[in-house]
């Protein structure tokens, strides 16, 4: 089989401070047991006042054997523990003790674009003949610190609190401690039914989250490393009896919702499944021309996702879904809660859309309007959309660390709600790869048996709702969450 590298720009959206964030991995090349490439984005950040915090780039290698032939399975490649440089710029590389990837990131203050850099990763085992992956995924760092859960809302929405119903602080001493029963967080007693020990991220730990909902064009990059079984697994598990990877090229295998306001995730090859396995090869086609990744097909576009496929993403990517307690840390910081605040850290509510350039990967929205949002729109738009070169933290709809889309677009799916025993969940990482066989119905496509699909609840409210405080970022009255046909998708964070 013939030798390839593989580059994965897995977004190109924008942050709260420009159009476009333009992620670009060059073309890497392999020597021995390290592999080389360029890297470059713009609208990067390092702040030492507000918010204290930085963006980076979340950098990971796949590799497929040689050996045999296309129906090989690509695997995650970890990393030595040294050897992994960047240079060339004011970028450094921030290592990870399971070795699955590492983070690229300023090394002192600046804002502004990062011009070429060169980053060399070394694997733990020589390369040889395999073929090669390199994929990005921007994330943001939410660094350690005290903040509160809850905003004080009445019981209708089932908010976090404390046994007088104010907010209640999480602390290093809370999280130290754990958080025991739900009767000390939630005045319903309306949270696990074990108690939160030390172990489970109540938030105030440092950790990294994703800037922006995984899109079209990251799920397609997820589907295209996937064996023929599995892709087959991950179709079933989206919508059974949907067409499966040896169907017509051009066949539609994520359709929800359908028509012109969701991303369009077609087969581009497809599949083999008579004389030997291989996987189709899958593609976006959101303008349906037969001419697939244009700028006009809607690579930046969130994708609805059930929950095993949510997982499952994340497993892959080597990263972990968030805690509710987490969502609400990156979105209200260190900030005191504002009642019935959005992500933005008000209520100021707006979903007015006028987006004449909808898949593109530069869409931008005429109305820029304070806290606007998608909720309610019936439509998903691209990542970040309400993000301008001028706009502010309100307009642009960031959280208080820079994150978009906390409310809006499609809903996040965390490790929450009530009814369910969630303390054993701790901030493991996937290991990088996806189960083929044996997996239960449970955990779907991953083998973290942690992540149960019944321990999903989801937050932040969808384009197909209308509501003000159950979208709240206090809000919990939606939990088990665990379907398709609402809008459901979500971002994953990594502990480190």
């Amino acid at each position: 089989m013939k030798k390839i590298v593989l580059i994965s720009l897995l977004f190109l959206a924008i942050n709260f401070q420009s159009f476009a964030n333009n992620l670009i991995i060059g073309t890497p090349t392999v020597s021995g047991n390290t592999v080389t490439f360029t890297i470059k984005w713009d609208n990067s950040w390092y702040v030492t006042t507000g918010p204290s915090n930085w963006d980076a780039v979340w950098v990971f290698v796949k590799r497929q054997s040689c050996i045999a032939n296309a129906s090989s399975p690509w695997i995650h490649a970890d990393l030595a523990a040294s050897g992994n440089t960047v240079t060339g710029g004011v970028l450094q590389v921030e290592q990870v003790t399971d070795n699955k990837g590492v983070f690229i990131r300023r090394s002192a203050a600046g804002v502004g674009n990062i011009t070429t850099a060169t980053v060399t990763l070394t694997l733990s085992t020589a390369i040889g003949s395999d073929n090669i992956g390199v994929y990005g995924i921007e994330m943001v760092n939410i660094p350690e610190g005290d903040f509160y859960i809850g905003d004080g809302a009445p019981l209708y929405t089932h908010g976090f609190s404390d046994a007088s119903g104010n907010p209640l602080l999480i602390n290093a001493t809370i999280q130290n401690a754990g958080l025991g029963a739900a009767s000390n967080y939630q005045r319903d007693n309306l949270g696990s039914i074990g108690n939160l020990p030390a172990t489970f991220p109540l938030g105030f730990k440092r950790f990294y989250c994703m800037k922006y909902e995984i899109t079209a064009g990251q799920y397609v990059a997820f589907l295209n490393t996937l064996s023929f079984n599995q892709q087959i697994r991950m179709q079933r598990d989206y919508q059974p009896n949907t067409t499966p990877p040896d169907s017509p090229a051009g066949t539609e295998f994520h359709c929800w919702p359908c028509g012109n306001n969701s991303p369009r995730i077609v087969i581009a090859t497809p599949g083999n499944n008579t004389t030997q396995l291989i996987p189709a090869v899958y593609a976006n086609d959101l303008n349906a021309n037969g001419v697939y990744n244009e700028n006009e097909d809607g690579l930046g576009i969130p994708v609805v996702l059930n929950t095993k496929n949510f997982l499952a993403f994340l497993d892959w990517a080597a990263i972990r879904p968030m805690t509710e307690f987490e969502y609400e840390k990156v979105c209200r910081g260190n900030q005191n809660p504002v009642l019935g605040e959005f992500a933005w850290g008000s209520t100021d509510f707006n979903n007015a859309y006028d987006v004449p350039n909808y898949g593109s990967a530069s869409a931008t929205n005429n109305y820029v309007l304070l806290g606007n949002t998608t909720v309610g729109t019936n439509r998903l738009y691209r990542a970040g959309i309400s993000a301008t070169a001028t706009s502010n933290r309100l307009k642009a709809g960031a959280t208080y660390y820079g994150v978009l889309d906390m409310t809006g677009n499609v809903w996040e799916s965390c490790i929450g709600g009530w009814g369910v025993d969630y303390s054993d969940f701790t901030t493991q990482n996937g290991d990088g790869n996806v189960y083929e066989n044996g997996q239960s119905i449970e955990n779907g496509s991953t083998d973290m048996t942690t992540w149960q699909t019944n321990r999903i609840m989801v937050k932040g409210g969808g384009s197909n709702w209308v509501g003000g405080e159950w979208f709240s970022v206090s809000g919990r009255n939606w939990v088990q969450f665990n379907n398709y046909s609402f809008f459901q998708g979500g971002r994953g964070v990594r502990t480190y």
